[in-house]
């Protein structure tokens, strides 16, 4: 792990440790954009749909896919947040594990076999390049055939971001934003500028869809979805 994100790691631990910080429902979008694209791709399975939360934060996401009938299984750098999932919303501490994925010895594959769907939601951009490029391969490595991949990325149209557009990223492709938000903590991001970089990133998936929402609450945050499968040409 470079070390812009192993500095995003323990910040991100630090908060869970001293803050009740969590998402308490589905991740912005995720609900509709599961109905009217990923749904469709999950058809005519004879049995459950078996699916990854990669940093899972409190479960908020793994209840709703457990709530389809899913069988959910959950991945965070927090130990704080993994034991959230298990002891308050019940997950079986089996399929929940608090650990470096690229820190260690060990695949996703190599820890939970395959999978259907994996929902990589509100994380990747705390990656560096060289790090996000493992990761993915690490996904595409534990995806069944024609399994679905659902991952997120903000723009700069952002409250905590706009203000360092033309700030340089650093030599692992992030820029560093000063103590700000639920963290409190200096934090490195990587932003994306449109569309079109969402499908560079996530080349070695088949795109089913590259979406854009804005959420308006104090401010307008932009965030692109991409949703693509596993395909062998």
């Amino acid at each position: 792990m470079e070390l812009g994100t192993s500095q995003n790691a323990a910040a991100w631990t630090e908060v869970y440790q001293r803050t009740s910080f969590g998402n308490h429902y589905p991740t912005d979008g995720l609900v509709s954009l599961y109905h009217h694209f990923i749904k469709p791709e999950l058809a005519g399975r004879s049995r459950p749909v078996k699916v990854l939360d990669f940093g899972c934060s409190h479960g908020a996401n793994a209840v709703f896919f457990a709530e389809l009938g899913f069988d959910v299984y959950g991945i965070d750098i927090s130990k704080d947040a993994v034991d959230y999932c298990i002891q308050t919303q019940g997950f079986d501490e089996r399929h929940f594990l608090a650990c470096d994925i690229l820190g260690g010895n060990v695949s996703i594959r190599e820890l939970y076999g395959t999978f259907d769907l994996i929902v990589a939601s509100e994380c990747l951009y705390y990656f560096s390049q060289a790090d996000f490029d493992a990761l993915l391969q690490n996904f595409y490595e534990c995806m069944e055939e024609g399994a679905v991949l659902y991952a997120n990325m903000h723009t700069w149209n952002h409250p905590l971001y706009r203000d360092y557009q033309t700030a340089a990223a650093n030599q692992e492709g992030l820029i560093e934003i000063p103590a700000s938000g639920m963290a409190d903590l200096p934090l490195k991001v990587r932003i994306v500028n449109d569309k079109q970089e969402m499908r560079q990133l996530f080349a070695m998936f088949q795109e089913t869809a590259v979406l854009r929402s804005i959420l308006e609450l104090e401010s307008e945050v932009e965030t692109l979805h991409f949703i693509g499968k596993k395909i062998h040409e």
